[in-house]
């Protein structure tokens, strides 16, 4: 069967049936931008536009009638200028986002033809801003609640941490005095359910910094082996309380020296190695450390903690890592906990470019890998294992020293004062910055304890008024004291001007080792015992 040719007519008219079929607007110019052919949609989309190019018009001319048309509120100047930038786009071969007469936002676009015309062709694109416009919406209300949280966070943190320093700071002098046996005993139960308090405080704080973004690793040149062995020291004792040994696998081979976080490494495994005692009846705890290397002088560091405690069927381990989860409400109940613990372990480790994974079987116990990326690092003095240090590491040095202790809160104070007051130093006492900065006016101090949230004048404005060039107070070094409700940072308060930092609930020991490592690495001296020095480094 022979096909019957299609006339010029009726291709012109099946040709202009087919565009205005298309779904966006579409229209062919000639050399002059005269108007060839176009659709239905581009004639309702542009009508002023279209309407000044058969009048006779130019291109630009013709575009800055629709301008004017589209925003009244513009002057010639204004609705010319924006034609302009219009047309030279459109000559450039962009994309360019324009309103139309029914309020649509379409993207156009112009492309030249062999003969010298040219094709445009148009794409409604008004849902898709929409959608974004939606999407900023809910990002910038995500913002405000993260930013809320942080605020209530913060608030949250330093109200629960004044009492808790009041608790814990009376406690322990309370400690240090004669006691009956039975004292004791509840003295020890009220400082370990203190502590216990602040270890779930810290947890939730970490957690929320970790999903805030604002929680930074920070590598420095470290011992793997004895970081390791300083916490096998420290769990065997709570191991050996439920009968159980503690066990202790070094690869003699491994690299030992090795730059990462101490600090976040020594939590990690902390938390598995806890997790192991607590759910272990019987049996073994065992800590195996391996380092390989992985490419590029990269080495990753493996450390698995085993157990032969109760394990897990599949379903467990795979909800094991949701913040707040812990195996079944019956094993909350049993062993108590947070159920952030693996969580945060888990999101440091990621952070650190590791992993945290787990292998378990119900009633054959479990194993816990952790892994982090690291490489070779200096090799570092190590601290001797020797922990037979007074409690407050010998404190003959501290006699004499004038302390100015700035904090709003009057319970701080106490607490620190009676801390210092003891080993013969003097406190002189602020209320806020202002009237700490007038102390310092009126006398020479050897060290500031500098709380960082005060109202009038608050911690940061204090440091950076004292290290102004030519202040007379720039050498003066200052301990921060902080409640910050995501944790201390050393590297923010060092850059602020601080020599170091002390969190609240402050720990007497942990305070004065603290002031006499800054007087050390501020004097060049040492004012204490080196053993009790390189504990507080290590």
């Amino acid at each position: 069967m022979t096909e019957k040719p299609i006339s010029g007519p009726e291709m012109a008219a099946i040709v202009q049936e087919a565009v205005d079929r298309l779904p966006g607007g579409f229209i062919i110019y000639g050399p002059n931008h005269e108007i060839l052919l176009t659709n239905e949609q581009n004639e309702r989309d542009f009508p002023i536009t279209n309407l000044g190019l058969r009048n006779g018009l130019s291109y630009r001319d013709a575009i800055c009638e629709s301008v004017k048309d589209l925003r009244p509120d513009l002057d010639h100047e204004a609705a010319y200028a924006a034609s302009d930038n219009i047309v030279s786009a459109l000559e450039r071969g962009e994309h360019v986002e324009v309103k139309t007469a029914h309020g649509t936002v379409m993207q156009v676009v112009e492309l030249p033809l062999s003969f010298g015309g040219w094709v445009a062709v148009g794409a409604d694109v008004t849902a898709l801003r929409e959608r974004e416009r939606e999407l900023k919406r809910l990002r910038k209300q995500a913002v405000a609640a993260s930013e809320a949280k942080s605020a209530f966070l913060a608030n949250m943190s330093h109200e629960i941490r004044t009492p808790l320093n009041g608790i814990l700071g009376m406690t322990q002098l309370l400690a240090s005095t004669d006691l009956s046996d039975e004292q004791r005993d509840h003295i020890e139960t009220i400082l370990d359910s203190g502590k216990t308090l602040m270890a779930i405080l810290n947890d939730v704080l970490d957690l929320s910094k970790i999903e805030a973004g604002r929680f930074d690793i920070s590598p420095i040149d470290n011992n793997l082996d004895h970081l390791l062995r300083r916490l096998n020291k420290l769990w065997a004792p709570r191991a050996a309380e439920k009968g159980l040994d503690l066990v202790l696998d070094i690869d003699p081979d491994m690299v030992s020296y090795l730059r990462f976080d101490p600090i976040r490494v020594r939590q990690c495994v902390s938390n598995l190695v806890s997790n192991a005692i607590k759910f272990t009846a019987r049996g073994t705890v065992t800590i195996t450390a391996r380092v390989v290397p992985v490419g590029d002088g990269v080495l990753e560091a493996s450390l698995s903690i085993s157990d032969t405690g109760l394990g897990m069927n599949a379903e467990t381990v795979e909800k094991l890592f949701a913040p707040f989860t812990q195996a079944d409400a019956s094993t909350s109940r049993q062993y108590g906990g947070t159920g952030l613990g693996l969580s945060i372990s888990q999101k440091l480790a990621r952070l650190m470019g590791g992993d945290i994974i787990v292998t378990s079987e119900e009633g054959q116990g479990s194993t816990f890998t952790l892994t982090f990326r690291t490489c070779e690092g200096a090799h570092v003095e190590d601290a001797p294992e020797s922990t037979d240090v007074d409690q407050t590491g010998g404190t003959r040095w501290a006699r004499g020293l004038a302390v100015l202790l700035v904090d709003d809160h009057p319970l701080n104070r106490k607490v620190a004062r009676m801390f210092l007051e003891p080993l013969g130093i003097e406190v002189i006492e602020a209320v806020d910055g202002a009237d700490a900065l007038r102390a310092m006016q009126a006398r020479v101090f050897d060290l500031v304890l500098l709380d960082m949230h005060m109202p009038v004048m608050d911690g940061p404005e204090v440091l950076a008024r004292m290290r102004m060039e030519g202040s007379p107070m720039r050498d003066v070094p200052v301990i921060a004291l902080t409640a910050d409700s995501l944790g201390p940072d050393n590297k923010r308060y060092t850059e602020m001007g601080a020599n170091g930092y002390i969190p609240k609930p402050i720990d007497h020991r942990e305070l004065i080792l603290e002031i006499g490592h800054v007087l050390e690495v501020r004097h060049g001296r040492s004012p204490m015992p080196k053993e009790a020095i390189e504990m507080k480094r290590a």
